[in-house]
């Protein structure tokens, strides 16, 4: 039975499954874990605008240096140690102090106004109304000094150092005061979308506990940090902060942003050279059945992985206010170390390739002239703008409609819909997509995955329990299970001949560099501003949008009669299987770095 096993082929096997079990407990969570860490959904959008890009920049970079030096499995190995430390560096990164501005209302007793505009979930102010969490806790506040709250500190907080203060006749705009407040456990309120917590005493800077009480209502803004208290935090994190900007300066921000960034540009070098490796590898007919069989690897390892890695999160998460993920970066870690010494086995055979090839600018000018490839570009910005929903904030929106929803075992689910969309998704259109494509034409395929991911998003937004989503990510085999093979064969099948490593570029390009950045950008702005369903609804009617404006310009390349037969090559190509596709898209892209 093993018999017809090509043993040479068994660490790149070996490879693509460790290297996607190492990368798939981290890679699906860096969005969740960035907003525990208190990053804004806009700036998570602008990390991941900025991803996509750099590892696009990364890739012809460090493969020209691989082919110029023939040093392909150095490369290898040294991007794969790169990309474990940056992942793990991420563990280390601690939380952003919340430093959000309320409101200090003193009208008789003196309370605390924190709000959040979509209100805050039954467990966060069950969290934080019960008589025990409130026991030693103490915050510091710093709040607008005014005439009107110096004078009532100075007669009825009985707080002498401000009465100065209130007789002055000139006060700064800049002026504060500062001091450690304790709140009474007894008299929490939670009134529409605000919670009132009633300040117990207050402490200046003589360390003598005042009573907050006032005889007229003032109002105040402050700015509030409890940096012991994890309960008291998390309330802070839901609650509406209007100084996120400030978060750019922040040593966390560029922490996380530049381990990413290098995670990212390791990541994309890895996967690059490995399919190098194994294209090199791969000869004649073989690419075509083999190529396909070796990458297959890679999903089932990001699958399994992904799926244990919700359950573990959870299980050492237990008992405690925020989500521990210290044990994926450990197993990312101990794996990748095991992936790194299997690649020191790889071989790679020396490549064959013609110089008879046109050059890259006579190719991009050659391509340009379709119009068919224009449309082509269009659809794929439409589709990777929608493809940056399910890759960056899905997990991000399904926290939020736990929050609300008071859903326990949130990382199980979320490692769930990972294995769902490997298993019943991905893998399984793979294999179909070959007949999909030949039944209902590149077209029509591509505009089924648009009109797919509009019903796709309108079911998440409609639905209130995130586990619902376990059967709407049925979903993800119709859209993204679809979408890249489409993109793959249908840039073959519309390119003239010695044209086909320059448009699997442009695909790229567009896919990744425009449409998956700026629908992470957009997606970002819209979860911040409006809320999670708004976004996917949004995002839903988008992808209508999007596709009648395909279908609208399909319409006027048939009636200006653009057809690609016209263009001097054959529209009519035969339906390739999408390994077969994406095999030889790869020989070219190989044949195009080889041709000097």
């Amino acid at each position: 039975m093993f018999g017809n096993i090509n043993k040479d082929l068994l660490p790149i096997k070996a490879h693509y499954f460790l290297f996607n079990a190492a990368t798939g407990p981290i890679v699906p969570f860096l969005p969740t874990i960035a907003k525990q860490l208190g990053f804004s959904g806009f700036l998570v959008g602008t990390i991941y605008t900025i991803l996509p890009i750099s590892g696009l920049i990364a890739k012809p970079l460090f493969g020209a240096l691989a082919d110029k030096f023939k040093i392909h499995k150095i490369l290898l190995l040294i991007f794969q140690a790169v990309v474990a430390i940056a992942m793990f560096i991420i563990n280390f990164i601690p939380e952003i102090d919340n430093n959000a501005n309320y409101i200090l209302i003193c009208n008789g007793d003196a309370s605390l106004e924190i709000c959040s505009k979509n209100g805050f979930s039954e467990k966060v102010i069950q969290n934080v109304t019960i008589d025990t969490i409130h026991m030693n806790v103490s915050c510091q506040v710093s709040c607008k000094g005014s005439k009107e709250i110096y004078t009532e500190m100075c007669l009825y907080w009985k707080a002498s150092q401000f009465c100065d203060l209130a007789n002055s006749s000139v006060i700064s705009d800049t002026d504060k005061f500062d001091f450690t407040l304790t709140f009474d456990e007894y008299y929490d309120q939670d009134i529409k979308n605000c919670l009132y917590m009633r300040i117990l005493s207050a402490k200046f800077l003589d360390n003598i506990p005042h009573k907050p009480a006032c005889k007229h209502h003032v109002r105040t803004l402050c700015s509030v940090t409890c940096p012991d208290n994890q309960i008291f935090n998390n309330l802070l994190h839901k609650a509406e902060v209007s100084q996120t900007s400030k978060e750019n300066s922040t040593y966390q921000f560029h922490s996380f942003l530049w381990a990413t960034i290098i995670s990212w540009i390791g990541m994309a070098v890895v996967v690059s050279i490995t399919d190098t490796i194994l294209c090199f590898n791969l000869c004649g007919n073989e690419k075509n059945k083999e190529y396909g069989k070796q990458k297959m690897w890679g999903s089932i390892g990001f699958g399994i992985f992904g799926i244990s890695a919700g359950y573990l999160v959870d299980t050492f998460s237990e008992g405690k206010p925020q989500k521990d993920y210290t044990c994926i970066f450990y197993i990312m870690l101990f794996i990748m170390i095991f992936d790194i010494i299997v690649s020191t086995t790889l071989r790679k055979k020396n490549p064959e390739y013609s110089e008879d090839e046109p050059s890259i600018l006579w190719e991009l000018v050659t391509v340009f002239k379709d119009g068919n490839v224009l449309a082509f570009g269009w659809w794929c910005i439409g589709a990777g703008m929608c493809t940056s929903v399910v890759w960056n904030f899905l997990f991000w929106y399904t926290e939020d409609l736990a929050g609300s929803s008071e859903i326990t075992r949130l990382k199980t689910l979320q490692g769930l819909l990972t294995g769902i969309q490997c298993f019943l998704g991905e893998l399984p259109f793979n294999f179909i997509s070959g007949s999909v494509l030949r039944k209902l034409g590149h077209v029509n395929v591509m505009s089924l995955v648009l009109l797919i991911y509009a019903i796709r998003f309108m079911a998440y937004s409609t639905v209130s329990n995130p586990w619902w989503f376990l059967i709407i990510e049925v979903l993800h085999g119709p859209t993204l299970g679809l979408c890249w093979p489409a993109m793959v064969s249908y840039g073959d099948k519309v390119t003239p001949s010695g044209t086909k490593a320059t448009i699997q570029g442009f695909i790229g390009a567009v896919f990744e560099g425009i449409g998956v950045s700026s629908g992470s950008l957009i997606c970002g702005w819209l979860i911040d501003t409006y809320g999670g369903v708004t976004m996917l609804r949004a995002f839903s009617v988008g992808a209508l949008l999007w596709l009648t404006c395909f279908w609208f310009i399909q319409l006027l390349l048939r009636k200006l009669k653009r057809s690609s037969i016209q263009m001097g090559h054959n529209h009519l190509a035969n339906y390739a299987n999408p390994d077969d596709a994406i095999n030889m898209t790869m020989s070219r892209e190989l044949e195009t770095y080889f041709k000097e």
